[in-house]
């Protein structure tokens, strides 16, 4: 079997392996919990509503493209540069919903962290290769950048639901305050990549994060959060849109 070819094998068998162990976690469920009844179990005010967690559906449909697009040419360059990565990427989300379910949330942390290094490499990665086939920038590109986006907003909510695990207060802030501090944070991430790498895609997925923050808390008792929110949804969405008419109507 040739190089590229064991490459595609693996990719596609560690695509399947994520995809089984995600599966299970709400089927089964894995620790008689699902996912959304561990989040549960640490409110935390930056946790977008349910709905917001749909963008899953979409990530794994790009990488399944992907999969189907390595087989296709699997000696292209630029599955030898990212297959590896790719890898490591399926095997720290399959882990990291193990210890979730687990409540294990030290180590959840530890490999979100991991995860999010992995795919900022890969988003760099595919934002050097020239593409212009649509097919490359969509099974390529797209579904690179948009996990990475959103795993910079989960690795923010991991974060804040490690410190509820622990019972910490805030310190000198309110929660109230750290979640702004936490959304600032996410939409300031969006803003420098969107300016920096010409990718407004990015900031679309933290303007869906904060999309889920505004309806979750909008007509409640933290409706000024939503209101923040929506500010900073604002905010984001007038950078991708500059951004965008600055790439001549380019997403990718």
């Amino acid at each position: 079997m040739s190089k590229p070819l064991r490459n595609t094998l693996i990719s596609t068998l560690a695509f399947i392996a994520m995809l089984t162990v995600n599966a299970l976690a709400n089927i089964l469920p894995i620790n008689g919990l699902n996912t959304g009844e561990v989040s549960a179990l640490y409110p935390s005010l930056f946790t977008p509503a349910g709905i917001t967690f749909s963008i899953w559906s979409i990530i794994y449909l790009l990488l399944l493209g992907f999969i189907v697009l390595q087989w296709k040419n699997s000696d292209a360059y630029i599955f030898a540069e990212v297959s590896k990565l790719f890898w490591l990427s399926c095997l720290l989300n399959l882990g990291w919903i193990l210890s979730w379910h687990y409540l294990q949330v030290s180590m959840s942390v530890t490999l979100m962290l991991l995860l999010l290094l992995t795919l900022a490499q890969l988003f760099l990665k595919v934002r050097k290769v020239s593409m212009t086939k649509p097919a490359e920038k969509i099974f390529i590109r797209l579904p690179f950048t948009i996990y990475f986006a959103w795993i910079c907003v989960a690795t923010i909510a991991n974060v804040s639901t490690l410190l509820v695990s622990n019972q910490w207060d805030g310190g000198f802030l309110s929660p109230f305050m750290w979640t702004i501090v936490m959304m600032t944070i996410a939409s300031l991430l969006a803003l420098f990549i969107i300016t920096k790498y010409r990718a407004p895609i990015f900031a679309l997925v933290i303007v869906w994060a904060l999309f889920g923050i505004f309806i979750r808390w909008n007509s409640t008792d933290q409706q000024v959060l939503a209101h923040v929110a929506l500010s900073l949804l604002l905010i984001v969405s007038a950078g991708a849109f500059a951004t965008w008419r600055k790439t001549k109507f380019v997403l990718l």
